[in-house]
C-alpha cells in the first residue's frame, strides 16, 4: 500500500481497522434486497477501491452469496460488534467494495449512480442527480 492515506475506518467495536491510498475508482448507492438486508435499511452506500490500496489490520468474518451476475459475492464484517465493513466481487478480485459508514470522514462520499432502484423502498430516497438504474447499469461500449 501506498504511504498516502486517501481515508480511514473502523468497525464499531474498533478491532476491526483499515487504511486506503489512493480516491475511489466509484462510488454508488445500491437497493438491492441483498444490500437492504446486510445494512438493515434501504441502500447500502459503497466505494469501490483498488484492494492494493486497502490495509486491513484484524480478523474478520464473512458471508458469501451469489449476485445476479453469476459471480460470489463475499460480504466481510466484524465477528465481535457486526459491524459491515467491505465485500468481495469473485468476478473483480482486484477491487475491494467499502461500506462508506465504516470511515471515520465521509465527506469524500459523492454518489455517482443510483443502483436496483426496481427494489427502493417508497421511503427510502436518494439523488436523482446522478443516473439511476432499475439493475445494474449496462456495460460500458466496448473500447475500439
Amino acid at each position: 500500500m501506498a504511504q498516502d492515506v486517501h481515508a480511514t475506518g473502523q468497525c464499531l467495536c474498533g478491532a476491526v481497522h483499515f487504511r486506503v491510498a489512493g480516491p475511489p475508482i466509484w462510488m454508488a448507492q445500491c437497493h438491492c434486497r441483498d444490500c437492504q438486508r446486510a445494512s438493515g435499511t434501504g441502500h447500502m452506500s459503497n466505494a469501490i477501491f483498488k484492494l492494493a490500496d486497502v490495509e486491513i489490520v484484524g480478523e474478520t468474518a464473512s458471508y458469501a452469496s451469489e449476485a445476479d451476475s453469476g459471480a460470489t459475492l463475499a460480504r466481510h464484517f466484524c465477528p465481535t460488534c457486526g459491524s459491515r465493513l467491505f465485500s468481495v466481487n469473485s468476478a473483480r478480485p482486484w477491487l475491494i467494495i467499502m461500506a462508506v459508514g465504516a470511515f471515520d470522514d465521509t465527506r469524500w462520499f459523492k454518489p455517482q449512480m443510483v443502483l436496483y432502484t426496481k427494489s427502493r423502498a417508497a421511503w427510502d430516497h436518494t439523488t436523482d442527480q446522478v443516473p439511476n438504474f432499475e439493475g445494474m447499469p449496462p456495460p460500458p461500449p466496448p473500447k475500439s
